[in-house]
């Protein structure tokens, strides 16, 4: 799995370098606009990494399907379903790439924020309360205690429901691909099932939701439906595989 990781990874750098220049540019313009006490450049960065972050999030979390889909779609790419590697180890190197990509991603754009709010705190002299003001207005933001439960749960909300998308993603495109390998509807075909997989692992969520007793905390309904998300997850993986193996590895 190794070899293939390594070569999917190298595939889905190129965005990532983009994303790197951009938050840099941005990231020395407000630390230059908090040293030059110019507000409409902090303002102006800050802006810019805000939409950065929104679309970035979106781009990177299709970026992997767009991937997949040009590799079933192009005859060149299509041969690595051909190689001495069962489709299993193929798809999971190719979500293993995508989730340290999305890590990296993060990664960047914390890095970003972090060195915004250092600059800003550091020239108002109160960089020690930087963690403190930081818990402070998270707190403010969605209301709630920032405690280890929360941000597990967070975290666990993020990777899980992103790869439950990539799950259903996965699926839509193997099974369109292998039946219409060759058609201009493919790809329309694999969004509207990407949607329906979607919709139908929602409502399966929300039915294993139902059956937990009201008076259960709300960490036991939030790590339940993460749990019946991940159990879908891998199962849409493993028909992806099945599929895969049995109609691309020949």
């Amino acid at each position: 799995m190794g070899k293939i990781f390594k070569y999917e990874w190298k595939k889905q750098m190129f965005s990532k370098y983009i994303i790197g220049g951009i938050l840099l540019v941005l990231t020395l313009m407000f630390v230059l606009g908090t040293m030059l006490e110019k507000e409409n450049w902090q303002t102006t960065s800050l802006v810019f990494l805000v939409v950065a972050g929104a679309f970035t999030s979106m781009y990177i979390g299709v970026e992997c399907l767009l991937v997949l889909n040009r590799d079933l779609r192009t005859k060149e790419s299509h041969m690595l379903f051909m190689v001495p590697y069962s489709a299993y180890t193929i798809l999971g190197a190719k979500i293993l790439a995508a989730i340290c990509q999305i890590l990296l991603t993060a990664a960047l754009f914390a890095g970003a924020f972090f060195l915004c709010f250092s600059a800003y705190l550091t020239a108002n002299s109160s960089f020690g309360q930087f963690f403190e003001i930081l818990k402070r207005l998270m707190n403010d933001w969605v209301e709630i205690d920032i405690t280890w439960d929360w941000i597990l749960l967070g975290l666990g909300q993020v990777v899980i429901s992103w790869i439950g998308m990539i799950a259903a993603g996965f699926t839509a495109i193997i099974a369109v691909r292998t039946v219409l390998v060759r058609s201009k509807l493919a790809t329309p075909l694999a969004v509207v099932l990407f949607f329906v997989l979607n919709w139908g692992m929602t409502k399966i969520v929300d039915l294993a939701d139902r059956m937990i007793p009201v008076t259960a905390s709300d960490f036991t309904h939030f790590w339940a439906q993460l749990g019946v998300l991940a159990v879908l997850a891998v199962l849409l993986l493993m028909l992806s595989g099945w599929m895969a193996e049995k109609k691309l590895s020949v």
